[in-house]
């Protein structure tokens, strides 16, 4: 999907942006709702003339008369009431599609660091709840908002011309009315505010106890879920019931006295005039059918301000994603990788003057294997990360061939990169898909080949369907052994230059893992690998092993030569590679020596 909202990054692009290009949707619905609100108007003018002319007079045929064209004046209405709805729902849809479609292309180009800042149940609401929101301010709600505005000018027109002075008399209380409106409308707004934020809190809250759903089952927590989500609810509630409150007391005050207001003051207008002569019955009738009407859609327009406010509010939440920057694609430049990558002194920090990575420098020549390793939280999955782009340096530099790596475009860099993470996601659907990652430029025989470079191919052929088995949810029909090792084929399906690990055989069994390690030379053979350290094989086969400590490059070189000269590698090696504590050749050879003599015996 094409990014479309370079134009959405610096300014709200307003109600219009959306409209423009279904403005013959609209038009036609406008042009609906002011053949209905005239119908609307003229049908009380008809019984104006029947009581003035057709019932003094008796005149049976034109009674008859006005009774039909009353009769095709409601058909007429309904008619036209029934097409602008279809236009108002097919305007909306289209609109909130449209807007969904560019929101969801804008947060596949937003940096990771947003996604982890961000949980996945408050995008959610943001694609799914807040769009809907904005769906009726385009439809049902924008057009009734302009057919109640139409309706309520039409009727005063209508009135000026029947009786100036009546109409202005009547007229008087209603700059009060709409003050009392938009300032009792404008108050709301926060509460609004604060109902979409407990709305998309609820989202996140649920969908983060649902994914977990299995702990909270073995821990017992879930009524501590239950309570927790019924405190974020009752949150939500009391802030709703506070605006409807405000909402529907003002609503029905005005209600209850503008009314009979209205009416009294078109009775005293309108008596000494018609016992003058100057004023018909039947025009005090349509002032009367008017008065009564006329607060009606005032009623309805802060209805529809009501939704409206709704609306905005979840429009400026959709603003304020499209504001944020895409990340950085580079100049433009293809990526080359000849020689070597190096890190130059590099910093980096998720928050302001908490370092993660001070003052990094190591290089990586091209073809070698690179072991990382260090304690949890010593930088070394930062370290990838930033190797893959996902973040932005604090200070220094990643050269590539002594090229700026932010110089070159970020997607032909990332093609150079199959990464294999312990944290595996598949996405629902065949075991086909998920290795090619829905891209079917990679052929079926390439992703075979990856199969069976990792030995997945033995798994995947005892599955039902092969390697079109359809996935459950996070694979959950698989092993955890064998997700692994479709982690390590969609990697290869791609036919990297360079392979990153990152713990990516931390959940492997040994058999599984020996299948890997079997291979593991013929894959590596012309790529160079990058590793996050957890298992014994990573270290003995890498060209060098960096041990971070606190952010920092503590010591580099080979297994040997660590384990010699830096008392924190030998205690790690010791807690973690208990087989490797001493001199790690000899013990192999000396394990190799009894497993022969035991044989031989």
């Amino acid at each position: 999907m094409t990014n479309k909202n370079t134009e959405l990054k610096t300014e709200n692009p307003g109600f219009l942006y959306y409209i423009k290009p279904y403005w013959h949707l609209f038009l036609a619905g406008l042009l609906a709702i002011l053949i209905v609100t005239a119908a609307r108007l003229s049908s009380t003018l008809i019984l104006r003339e029947l009581v003035d002319k057709a019932i003094p007079r008796s005149n049976m045929n034109q009674m008859l008369k006005l009774a039909f064209l009353y009769l095709f004046l409601i058909i007429i209405m309904g008619a036209l009431s029934y097409f602008q709805s279809i236009i108002s729902v097919k305007l909306g849809l289209k609109i909130v599609t449209r807007i969904k479609d560019e929101l969801f292309s804008h947060l596949l180009t937003l940096p990771v660091s947003y996604f982890d800042k961000n949980p996945v149940g408050v995008l959610m609401a943001r694609v799914e709840n807040d769009t809907e929101k904005v769906k009726s301010l385009f439809s049902e709600t924008g057009i009734m908002l302009l057919s109640n505005i139409i309706y309520f000018f039409g009727m005063l027109l209508v009135l000026f011309f029947l009786n100036p002075k009546a109409a202005a008399i009547m007229f008087l209380p209603m700059p009060l009315f709409l003050f009392m409106f938009f300032f009792v409308f404008d108050k709301l707004k926060p509460f609004y505010e604060k109902v979409r934020k407990q709305y998309a809190k609820i989202t996140a809250t649920t969908t983060e106890f649902i994914q977990g759903i299995e702990v909270l089952q073995v821990f017992n927590r879930c009524a501590y879920a239950m309570e927790r989500l019924e405190k974020d609810s009752l949150s939500m509630r009391n802030a709703e019931m506070k605006s409807q409150i405000i909402e529907y007391s003002t609503m029905g005050f005005m209600g209850f006295l503008g009314g009979p207001i209205l009416i009294v003051l078109v009775i005293n207008i309108s008596a000494p005039q018609i016992f003058k002569g100057t004023l018909t019955l039947g025009t005090l009738l349509v002032f009367i059918e008017y008065g009564m009407r006329l607060l009606e859609p005032l009623m309805s327009i802060g209805e529809n301000i009501r939704s409206i406010q709704q609306a905005r509010v979840a429009l400026k939440r959709i603003f304020s994603i499209f504001e944020l920057k895409a990340e950085n694609k580079g100049s433009g430049k293809e990526a080359v990788f000849n020689d070597k990558i190096e890190f130059r002194n590099v910093n980096f920090s998720y928050k302001d003057n908490e370092p993660v990575l001070n003052n990094v420098s190591f290089t990586v020549e091209k073809g070698s294997t690179v072991a990382l390793v260090g304690a949890s939280g010593s930088g070394k999955t930062t370290t990838i990360s930033l190797l893959c782009r996902f973040y932005g340096l604090t200070g220094g530099e990643i050269l590539v061939d002594g090229t700026n790596l932010d110089n070159f475009e970020l997607y032909s860099w990332r093609k150079k990169i199959g990464l294999v993470l312990q944290d595996i996601y598949l996405f629902p659907g065949s075991i086909l898909e998920n290795v090619r990652v829905y891209n079917d430029e990679v052929a079926e025989a390439d992703v075979s080949k990856a199969l069976a470079l990792v030995h997945a191919d033995k798994f995947v052929k005892r599955l039902p369907s092969g390697h079109d088995t359809k996935l459950h949810e996070r694979g959950s029909n698989l092993s955890m052994g064998e997700k692994q090792l479709l982690s390590f084929a969609r990697a290869l399906a791609f036919d990297p230059s360079i392979i990153v690990m990152d713990e990516a055989t931390a959940s492997v069994d040994p058999a599984t893992e020996r299948h890997i390690q079997e291979s593991m030379n013929e894959l590596l053979k012309g790529r160079t690998a990058i590793i996050v350290a957890h298992r014994l094989s990573s270290i003995l086969n890498a060209d060098k092993i960096l041990f971070f400590k606190d952010g920092r490059i503590l010591a580099q070189g080979r297994h040997e030569e660590l384990l010699a000269s830096l008392p924190d590698y030998a205690e790690l090696v010791k807690l973690q590679f208990p087989d490797l504590s001493g001199n790690g050749k000899a013990k192999r050879a000396q394990n190799a020596n009894k497993t022969a003599e035991s044989k031989m015996a």
